[in-house]
């Protein structure tokens, strides 16, 4: 998910943890992105699919920086969080009896959270919409003088200056 727009950019669902599901989200990403110069954070939790040396590797060779939570507490991740509950509850992701069947509704369910939800923290935008603009979202969710987001520390008035 990107941080500043909130919008999903890459996704896989899998079987097992390993790290081919996430580096298939990765590439994903890294498609939609396309050519920047734009300095980019990977943030993740210390899963072992994001510590792998195939999954790290692919970071660095992106020049992406790695941030990743520091204790295991899902506050310190809590985008990510925030957006697993919403599919999972706003669009009923429980219970299938496939796996295909789990695929087809995951990438259903992203493509309206995508398009459709709008997010209060953007001035009720929905993801795409944000993730076309430039400048800043003043960062709304917090109520504290700083927030911190990963390894850094961002004051209430500034966010993430620029989608992937």
């Amino acid at each position: 998910m990107d941080g500043y727009s909130r919008k999903i950019v890459g996704w896989s669902l899998h079987k097992t943890l390993e790290a081919k599901g996430p580096l298939a989200a990765l590439e994903m990403a890294l498609r939609e992105r396309g050519e920047s110069q734009q300095e980019l954070v990977h943030h993740s939790d210390r899963g072992v699919q994001y510590c792998s040396g195939a999954y790290v590797d692919r970071l660095k060779k992106a020049s992406i920086a790695i941030s990743m939570t520091e204790s295991g507490d899902p506050n310190e991740n809590a985008l990510a969080e925030r957006v697993f509950r919403c599919l999972k509850d706003d669009f009923h992701l429980r219970g299938f009896p496939s796996f295909v069947a789990a695929q087809a509704a995951v990438a259903q369910a992203i493509d309206t959270y995508n398009s459709l939800r709008p997010h209060g923290s953007l001035n009720n935008l929905s993801p795409n919409r944000a993730h076309q603009q430039t400048g800043y979202h003043a960062l709304k969710w917090y109520p504290y003088k700083k927030v911190r987001y990963g390894n850094v520390q961002y004051p209430v008035d500034t966010a993430f200056s620029s989608p992937l």
